[in-house]
């Protein structure tokens, strides 16, 4: 049975991609990912799927190849942390899958920030209620939270305020790994008032008591 390979490819940058990954995405024939991931393996040329708002898509497009050609989907991160696995699981088998964890960008942002993360809340808020993560920060000492482009940073710094936690740290981690990486830390109140230009950037937010 055909093997699908599930490739974590780290936060961007190919430095950050394990040999395991290099050496699966090198074998395979046929590429499904985003357009920035697929950017990274340019070479040699093949055939490829751009993942979009088009997932159904991308199941039929995987069903149809992985018998005659060796597919690896590309996923940004660690496939299994909010990652892609999870839906791919829903119509694959585990027997089918072939998994190649990556670093995530919840690693890296507290690897740049230099403190641990095994005490460390991991939320996502894409397509999920602010409301929820707002009480995840109330509970918790320390929370990374995977930013969705559609909500400025401004936004959760300012439902802190208004939820009364002035006090709390934001350390705001944009484009982690590229060349136009920047960590920034900021009080809720600073961060309120920031206007938003990154509006395409991929951000990771970890809020601390520290």
């Amino acid at each position: 049975m055909a093997k699908i390979a599930v490739v974590g490819i780290g936060p961007g940058s190919r430095e950050y991609l394990t040999p395991a990954a290099e050496k699966a995405v090198a074998g395979a024939q046929a590429l499904v990912g985003g357009e920035r991931s697929l950017a990274l393996f340019s070479e040699p040329v093949r055939e490829t799927f751009v993942i979009k708002n088009n997932l159904p898509e991308m199941i039929d497009y995987i069903k149809r190849k992985k018998d005659k050609k060796k597919v690896a989907v590309l996923a940004s991160g660690d496939p299994g942390f909010f990652g892609i696995l999870a839906y791919l699981k829903k119509y694959f088998p585990p027997s089918e899958l072939h998994i190649i964890p990556g670093i995530s960008t919840m690693q890296m942002a507290c690897a740049r920030l230099a403190i641990p993360w095994h005490d460390a809340v991991p939320v996502s808020i894409h397509g999920r209620d602010i409301g929820e993560l707002i009480e995840s920060v109330r509970r918790h000492k320390k929370v990374v939270i995977l930013m969705d482009t559609r909500v400025p940073p401004s936004l959760l710094a300012g439902m802190l305020l208004t939820a009364g936690m002035d006090e709390k740290k934001i350390h705001l981690c944009t484009d982690l790994s590229y060349p136009s990486e920047a960590v920034r830390c900021f009080t809720p109140a600073e961060l309120a008032g920031l206007q938003d230009d990154e509006t395409d950037a991929n951000r990771v937010m970890v809020i601390t008591d520290e």
